[in-house]
């Protein structure tokens, strides 16, 4: 098994860290950080602009990332791909499009998965209170994947919107999208399915068009971008119907006192300057999963990587629960626990007193939690540059934390 951290400066200088925090924020290989920085060096400028080289060329990457982004998705178009600032500024963006538009309106219902993150239930929410639209909450199985037989009975006449999570951040079951789209496409109900990518794009791909989706969002920090990258994809056809929440900058073409026009696809919905180096960090990181073998390497080393956590976990089961199904391994391989005799921020704080980095709380996903009769959890979550002897200190200090408390 190729030996990914030695691609990553932050444990080169940090050798003493096991990093198990991937699915808050992923770290960044060399190949990225030295792109940002040549960026910066040589090509660096404001696009959109184009009366001297160095915007050309800045504008020449800015595209070029769209272009990686529409051939991983899949996108029939590069117009299709809007770069956001995150996966919750993304499906703002939407929820306040379609408000404007008047394609959502009272009464009107949007339907949501029980495990969904707060980025993809609190928009909703919003209008909730200020148009009064109606959300219904789709149930999981005793597997935690997707009941699709509770979808297809809450695909009433009044439903606008599905929005589905691909992964849940709890669970980390993948639910079975090309299922409900199926469903929702067979319902022959004028309904807009929007997917949130945002913890699968770490770990797989994804076609919209055989999903069949009219808007997917993501955000870059968690697949080896910077912070502050996020991409909407939506369909070409939604998109010329749509009217932006938000107007300013490049948006527009020209303004007069009392009026103005709007800017062509895609530009209209990326209003003023927006994230160039972002979006060069995100052409970066995809380009380095593809140097290292695409999602198949990805998905090789975490399954290895799986298996030892579990045969690890095996010695402690009868002391910490863990919040997943025996019956499925469709999932990806992060894993949360709970143990309802001690507060898990305690446990984290102390694997962080002997440098392993989790992640302890709701994690924005209260109304399953709640479901769950749960409060908080415990998150260890592995990426492709985790190996066997970061699962062996986990387990080494988890292990003492239990026997000791």
């Amino acid at each position: 098994m190729k030996d990914f951290k030695s691609d990553f400066p932050i444990f080169r200088n940090n050798p003493w860290i096991v990093f198990f925090d991937n699915a808050a924020s992923t770290q960044k290989p060399s190949y990225v950080i030295d792109g940002i920085k040549n960026f910066m060096e040589n090509d660096y400028a404001n696009i959109h602009r184009w009366a001297y080289s160095l915007s050309e060329r800045s504008e020449s990457l800015y595209e070029k990332s769209k272009e990686k982004v529409k051939e991983f998705i899949n996108a029939s178009h590069a117009s299709e791909i809007n770069y956001t600032y995150n996966s919750t500024y993304a499906l703002n963006m939407v929820s306040l499009s379609l408000k404007r538009s008047w394609m959502l309106k009272r009464w009107d219902k949007v339907l949501l998965s029980i495990v969904e993150h707060h980025a993809n239930i609190v928009p909703w929410l919003i209008l909730k209170e200020e148009i009064w639209i109606e959300i219904d909450y789709v149930k999981v199985d005793e597997s935690f994947g997707l009941d699709l037989s509770d979808l297809k009975n809450k695909l009433t006449s009044d439903v606008k919107v599905v929005s589905l999570t691909y992964v849940s951040n709890v669970t980390w079951q993948i639910f079975d999208l090309k299922g409900a789209s199926e469903i929702i496409r067979w319902s022959g109900k004028d309904i807009m399915f929007i997917i949130d990518w945002s913890q699968a794009i770490p770990h797989f791909k994804i076609d919209v068009q055989d999903l069949d989706c009219d808007f997917l969002f993501f955000t870059g920090h968690k697949v080896m971008a910077e912070t502050w990258i996020g991409v909407l994809y939506w369909k070409r056809e939604i998109l010329k119907e749509l009217i932006p929440a938000f107007w300013w900058g490049w948006a527009i073409n020209w303004v007069k006192k009392d009026e103005f026009k709007a800017s062509g696809l895609p530009h209209r919905f990326e209003p003023g300057t927006p994230n160039i180096i972002g979006a060069v960090s995100l052409l970066k990181a995809l380009e380095y999963i593809e140097s290292i073998g695409w999602y198949e390497k990805i998905e090789e080393n975490e399954n290895m990587l799986m298996n030892h956590f579990l045969e690890k976990y095996e010695k402690i089961r009868d002391k910490v629960k863990l919040i997943w199904s025996d019956k499925s391994l469709n999932r990806v391989w992060v894993f949360t626990f709970a143990a309802d005799w001690i507060h898990p921020t305690d446990i984290a704080d102390i694997l962080a007193e002997n440098d392993i980095c989790v992640r302890a709380w709701h994690h924005c996903a209260e109304p399953f939690m709640d479901h769950c009769d749960l409060k908080t959890t415990l998150r260890a979550s592995i990426y492709l540059y985790n190996t066997k002897e970061d699962i062996d200190r986990f387990f080494e200090v988890f292990e003492r934390i239990l026997n000791e408390i």
